[in-house]
């Protein structure tokens, strides 16, 4: 028998029961049948009107957040990077270049490994940065490394 605890519940303001979020019909208590608009997890609630352009939207940021999340980004430095790209894009302005960079920690192995540094070209083993490069004219992202004199 499992437990509902940890299920996502509320109290109807009008039959004072409590009604767990997976039994709503259409927004509405089973018991009484009342509206719950004053709801706390409103985001559970899935909107009808996604459209094909909203799925291609959804799946190019999935894609850049998985992307950036896997070499090990901030997710507050995706969002604001996904932000930016979407003000720029809804500007309109098509000779504006999309183009980001985000600094990302390194892994274990390129902690030892020594490094070249994109700008001054000079091998360096400690500290420094790891910087992924985008570029919406290149179909090709890049990890460049930058020395601690140059990352300054």
């Amino acid at each position: 028998m499992t437990s509902r605890t940890r299920a996502h519940h509320t109290v109807c303001p009008f039959c004072n029961e409590e009604v767990y979020l997976e039994e709503l019909v259409g927004g509405k208590c089973p018991l009484c049948g009342s509206p719950l608009e004053d709801m706390d997890d409103e985001c559970l609630e899935i909107g009808d009107d996604l459209d094909r352009s909203d799925l291609s939207w959804l799946i190019c940021h999935y894609f850049l957040f998985k992307r950036l999340d896997d070499l090990g980004a901030n997710p507050f430095q995706v969002m604001e990077v996904i932000e930016k790209y979407e003000e720029k894009r809804g500007t309109g302005n098509e000779g504006e270049k999309l183009s980001f960079e985000i600094e990302v920690p390194y892994t274990l192995r390129e902690r030892v490994i020594p490094k070249r540094c994109a700008d001054c070209s000079r091998l360096f083993f400690k500290g420094g940065k790891k910087i992924f490069r985008w570029d919406a004219e290149k179909p090709i992202d890049s990890v460049i490394y930058r020395c601690p004199t140059c990352s300054q």
